[in-house]
C-alpha cells in the first residue's frame, strides 16, 4: 500500500515540475507578445528603419554559408523575431495548394471565434 502511495506521489511531483516548466514558458511568451504588441502600436507610422526599432522587434539573425550548387548564389537567412520566433513563409506552390484545399473542402478550415 505504502509503495503505490511513494509512486503515485513521486509521479505527482514530477507532473507538477514539468507543468510549473510549462506555465513559465507560456507566461514567457504572453509577456514577449504584449512587449512586441506595445512596440507595435507605438511604431504604426516610421518613415525609416532605425536601430532601436529592429532591436525591439528581432531577437536574432542567422546568416548560413552560402549554397552555389545551382550555379546561383543562395544564402539562406534566418530571422527570430522577437515573441513569435522564427516565421516559414510559404512559397508560391504551398500557398496554391493550401487555396485548392481551401476551395474542394471549404468546411474543414471555417474559424469561429
Amino acid at each position: 500500500m505504502s509503495v503505490n502511495y511513494e509512486n503515485e506521489q513521486r509521479t505527482l511531483i514530477n507532473k507538477v515540475a514539468e507543468d510549473e516548466k510549462k506555465l513559465a514558458c507560456i507566461e514567457q511568451t504572453s509577456l514577449d507578445l504584449k512587449t512586441l504588441l506595445k512596440v507595435l502600436r507605438s511604431s504604426t507610422s516610421f518613415e525609416e528603419l532605425t536601430p532601436t526599432l529592429v532591436n525591439s522587434l528581432i531577437r536574432r539573425i542567422e546568416v548560413h554559408n552560402n549554397d552555389k550548387s545551382s550555379g546561383h548564389c543562395y544564402v539562406k537567412v534566418d530571422i527570430y523575431f522577437t515573441a513569435i520566433g522564427l516565421i516559414d513563409i510559404p512559397i508560391e506552390d504551398e500557398i496554391k495548394s493550401l487555396m485548392a484545399k481551401i476551395k474542394t473542402n471549404p468546411q474543414e478550415y471555417r474559424f469561429t471565434a
